[in-house]
Parts: C-alpha cells; structure tokens; sequence
C-alpha cells in the first residue's frame, strides 16, 4: 500500500476512534447514562426508585439524558420475583443496570459488556454492600475490586466518566471505612481525558427514616442518594447540583389499601387488599355510637385479614387501615372508611326458631 494511503487510513482509524468514544451530547444525542448497583438501585414494587429522582431533576435542567442498560425492572418483594414494573410512578426512563443482591464479584453483565453493549458515556457505579455484607469482603477488597471497575470500564472506553457512589448505609461493618477509600481512590484515578468522580448521598441519612429496614431507602432516602449522584454528575458538567433544602417528601407506600368489614358477635371482621409494595398495614378504629376519636390499634398487621374484637354489640364502629412498608408508615395515606356494627346473628325473616 502507497505511503499515503497507509497514512489516510490511519488517520481514519483515530478520527472513528474518537468519535465512538466521545460523548453522545457531542455529536448531538442525549448523553447516554448507565446506573450499575444492587437492590438500592433497582429498588421494589411501589417505590419510586432513586433513579427516577435524579431523572426528574436531570429534565428539569433542560437536559437530554437516556438511561441504559438490560433491565428496567423492580423487584416484587411479595413474590421475591424480578420483572415487576410496578412503580410509584413509571413516568420516566426506567433502563437501568442493577439487580437485587449484586456485588463487584457478581456483576451481571460485567462492566466491560455493559459499555461495549450500551456505550454508556458516563457510567454510575453504587455497588460494594453485598461485598461487605454477605460476602464478608475487607473494605480494602472491595476499594480494590472498585478500582477493578472502572479499570473494566476504560478498557472497553478509554475516554468513559465514571462516578463512584458512596454506600449511604454507614451503621453497617465496614462501611465508613470503604467510604473513606472510595474518595481517596476516585481522586487517584480521575483524569483529565477519563474523569473519574465521588457521590456522596446527602447527610444525616438516618437509619430507619431514610430506610426502611437495614439498607433499603425510602423515599426520603431516593432522594438523598439521588441528590448526591446529581451533585457528582454536575462535576462533570452534566446538569446542575440539587437545590437544597432537599423538598419534602413523603414516606411509606404511595396508594391506599381497600378495606371491607364485616360484622360478628362483639367484633368485626376486616379484610383488605393491601397497596403495591406494602408489608403490613396499621388499623385504626372509633366508635361512632359514643363519639370517640380515631384509635390506632399498637401492633402492625401482617397478611390481608384481621379480627378487631372486645367491641359492643350494637355500637356502630368505623374503620380504616394504614400501609407501611418495613419502618416505612405512609402518614397521609389511608384506606377507604367502612362502617360496621357488631352483634349476633340476625334471624331469617320467617325462619323457624332454634330449638334450645
């Protein structure tokens, strides 16, 4: 092959390969997102998912943004089955890279695919938990199997931006000393070409307020995580930090459950179908007959049925029910109102009597 054209073609070859690896918003297209992470991630039926939070503020910036990955999918934690799309709400781009129980040692896919696949031009990484929980990992395994990922990643894409987010579950072993890592390691490998930056949820992130159980956030959690992934993304010049005050926004499932009653001998029976996501409701009840106020009853209630009892018959009672999920109470949501008197068994009009 002549000089020239061995030359011509090598400067193709560079000119294609720094067009793949560019940004899309530089060539024109939506920046390409892709949000690897385990169950915080992926999040379970009824939530909004810290995904959502930070694509709705990531459009109010006014800017174009895909989320990418394999799944767009939320866990059914009534069934433990993937495949639900049953959000709070699913107006947005739900494609994502998480999955319930992922770890650096069992990501699925492995990054290197995810951004051969997908092309992501900015990948968020929130893995790492299950490695220190379940797996027992050090938290210095874990730095290394972090450093691993973006290794991974540039590989694949050697101009790729990557966001390292720190796990917000500080009460758990080894967390605060993965987190103090994790922003000395991103600020060793953050490049001018390959930028390389720290999330870091908002704080305090309170156990059993911004969760509902040991990890799992509610929704004021989503949004402090999501506050903190939009803070590191405007690092990178992609959208603008998360105003704070963080709003207010309420926990606990988002839908009512609905409520029947059913009146016996000095109780009523109550039945329900509970609102997606919900592990167990609150029942509260008055007395209408003598004017009492509404009464929480103090144990929560599991599965869709409960017997309220020690009540007078012929007393007329109200009724409703209150989701939670896990810690989560829904404080501004609750079931329809039903109305039930309690007393004996009601005679058939022109039925014969019992015989005693």
């Amino acid at each position: 092959m002549p000089a020239h054209r061995l030359l011509l073609v090598i400067v193709a070859l560079l000119v294609a390969s720094v067009v793949a690896c560019s940004p899309s918003s530089d060539r024109g297209g939506p920046t390409r997102v892709a949000l690897v992470g385990d169950s915080v991630t992926q999040g379970s039926v009824g939530d909004y998912t810290w995904r959502y939070r930070l694509w709705t503020h990531l459009r109010a910036d006014g800017l174009k943004v895909d989320f990418v990955g394999p799944r767009d999918d939320l866990l059914d934690n009534a069934t433990g089955e993937l495949g639900s799309h049953a959000y709070a709400d699913p107006a947005f781009d739900q494609d994502h890279a998480a999955r319930w129980g992922m770890a650096f040692s069992d990501e699925q896919p492995p990054v290197a695919t995810l951004v051969r696949d997908y092309h992501p031009d900015v990948v968020v990484e929130a893995l790492g938990v299950n490695d220190l929980v379940w797996a027992h990992e050090q938290p210095a395994q874990v730095l290394a199997a972090a450093r691993r990922f973006v290794a991974d990643a540039r590989a694949v894409d050697p101009y790729i931006d990557v966001v390292l987010t720190s796990l917000p579950q500080r009460w758990l072993a080894g967390v605060p000393q993965y987190d103090a890592g994790l922003a000395r390691l991103a600020a060793r490998l953050d490049t001018s070409i390959a930028r390389v930056v720290l999330a870091r949820p908002v704080e305090p992130f309170v156990q059993g307020t911004d969760t509902y159980d040991a990890a799992h956030p509610t929704a004021t959690g989503e949004l402090k995580i999501a506050a903190g992934v939009a803070d590191a993304l405007a690092g990178l010049g992609l959208g603008t930090p998360y105003p704070e005050p963080l709003p207010p926004v309420p926990n606990g499932p988002r839908l009512p459950a609905v409520l029947r009653a059913r009146p016996a001998e000095g109780a009523v029976d109550l039945s329900w179908v509970p609102p997606p996501g919900a592990t167990a409701v609150f029942v509260w009840l008055r007395d209408t007959t003598i004017g009492q106020d509404w009464v929480r009853l103090p144990q929560e209630v599991s599965g869709t049925t409960f017997s309220a009892g020690g009540l007078v018959d012929g007393h007329g009672y109200e009724f409703r029910v209150q989701a939670t999920k896990g810690s989560a109470v829904a404080e501004d949501v609750f079931s329809n109102v039903t109305i039930a008197t309690p007393g004996p068994p009601t005679t058939p009009e022109g039925a014969p009597p019992t015989a005693g």
